[in-house]
């Protein structure tokens, strides 16, 4: 996992040290993107409760390696999550304990348990992106690529009820549960949108994504083996190329 970011971060490096001799087809811009995100669970017994809204921001970079054809990608902080519903229909437990993950030693299949979850990662996209050739005018934009990133903080308020550790009903509140979570995240990204030029190398962007995330966020050994759980989200892009 550490050689694919160490790898990813080389190119994006290498693409920035590379397109110095040719600045006049690199833009840098920053952005903010509102999201909707929500896991999307394949096993039974665990189900999606909710989906959460989040923000996003970061740098753009787009290299235009020939005409209307563009490299992009940058760096950004994506803060995305949701909600899952587990049912004790086997051994998909799905709760936290005190001392990380221990199910009790009898598990009725009416027990459930809820958990709201965060999760802010450092992500690197990258893409290829068409461009329409409108000069001066509003330009339309289309994308297809992936993502790669990087879990640095996730927190979950958990509801159970059944008894956990010797508390009845266990609840708890803003918990850190970044030791249950996948270290990284891989998955495809689409976008489209439209680009409106304000002065002679200003721009402003606006558009939609589409990130599927492909990897299981949960490490299922100590989350009660709950299968693959993959995570998407939806995001308004708000950007501005300088």
């Amino acid at each position: 996992m550490k050689r694919i970011i160490v790898a990813t971060v080389f190119v994006l490096v290498a693409t920035l040290a590379f397109t110095q001799k040719s600045s006049k087809n690199l833009r840098i811009g920053f952005m903010l993107e509102p999201n909707i995100a929500w896991f999307h669970p394949v096993e039974n017994g665990v189900q999606s409760d909710g989906a959460k809204v989040g923000i996003n921001y970061g740098l753009m970079l787009d290299y235009e390696f020939a005409e209307n054809y563009i490299f992009s990608t940058g760096l950004k902080v994506e803060h995305v999550g949701g909600k899952l519903s587990y049912t004790a229909n086997s051994n998909k437990t799905g709760y936290i304990t005190p001392d990380v993950m221990n199910p009790p030693p009898t598990i009725a299949p009416t027990n459930t348990a809820n958990y709201n979850i965060g999760i802010q990662y450092i992500q690197i996209p990258f893409a290829i992106k068409l461009k329409t050739d409108n000069r001066g005018t509003m330009n339309y934009w289309g994308s297809f690529g992936g993502f790669i990133s990087v879990p640095v903080k996730a927190r979950a308020d958990v509801q159970t009820n059944f008894a956990v550790g010797g508390v009845t009903n266990y609840s708890k509140d803003n918990d850190n549960v970044i030791g249950l979570v996948q270290p990284i995240s891989v998955g495809m990204q689409i976008g489209a949108g439209v680009e409106i030029p304000f002065a002679d190398k200003n721009s402003f962007v606006v558009g939609l994504t589409f990130n599927n995330g492909f990897i299981d966020v949960t490490r299922n050994s100590k989350f009660g083996d709950d299968g693959r759980i993959n995570l998407n989200n939806i995001a308004l892009k708000l950007g501005v190329f300088f």
